[in-house]
């Protein structure tokens, strides 16, 4: 069985164990987790009793996310984007749905940002994000799941975890989307050897996880 049909068939699959929150119509974008992939993610929400989560790049997925969360009966999510009309789309669906105390969207434009890997690399404006992350921990304890979905420019992932790495919780799980991608592959390569964090992929769902250390 060639990649492409073994991602479809994966696809197809996790469609299936993800009908019950299908609950209406979401729209779905190319730059979206894909089925296999959100599954995956759930997966690790609901087995390793993941509670207070943060996701860099939101859309549809985040929606669903949500729903697993409000029906569990708890757990949050933050959501960081960079797209306005995407966080829109999004935060807006969050409130029609009565979501709004289980999941945040916040939108923050891309800005030059120290942590880059170029000079003028950018990433989530820096004084937001600090101002929301800090925010949301204190509310709700230290980050147990960090999803790195965006950007999705060259090596733009990479502030990521220089910024988040001291909000992590002993043992939170660190999942990066897209890692098929060589600039991705790269950006892995540097968090391993900086953040002594061991990265394993999963190709059928295009992610790749760790385990923060304490």
């Amino acid at each position: 069985m060639d990649d492409s049909l073994a991602r479809e068939l994966a696809d197809l699959s996790a469609l299936q164990r993800i009908a019950s929150l299908n609950t209406e119509y979401l729209p779905w974008s190319p730059g979206d987790l894909r089925p296999a992939a959100l599954v995956a993610v759930m997966d690790e929400i609901v087995l390793g009793a993941r509670t207070v989560l943060v996701e860099l790049g939101c859309g549809s997925s985040s929606v669903l996310l949500a729903r697993l969360l409000s029906q569990r009966g708890f757990g949050h999510l933050l959501s960081i984007e960079h797209d306005e009309r995407t966080a829109a789309f999004v935060a807006s669906q969050l409130r029609r749905e009565g979501l709004g105390s289980v999941a945040r969207v916040v939108h923050a434009p891309l800005s030059r940002h120290p942590a880059a890997l170029s000079r003028h690399g950018q990433w989530y404006a820096p004084q937001q994000v600090h101002d929301e992350v800090l925010a949301y921990i204190d509310r709700f304890g230290l980050v147990d799941l960090l999803l790195i979905d965006g950007p999705g420019l060259g090596d733009s992932r990479y502030p990521a975890l220089p910024v988040l790495r001291a909000v992590l919780a002993p043992g939170a799980t660190v999942l990066v989307d897209d890692v098929d991608r060589p600039d991705e592959q790269a950006v892995l390569t540097r968090w391993s050897e900086e953040f002594r964090l061991e990265f394993r992929t999963a190709p059928r769902t295009s992610l790749a996880a760790a385990t923060a250390l304490a």
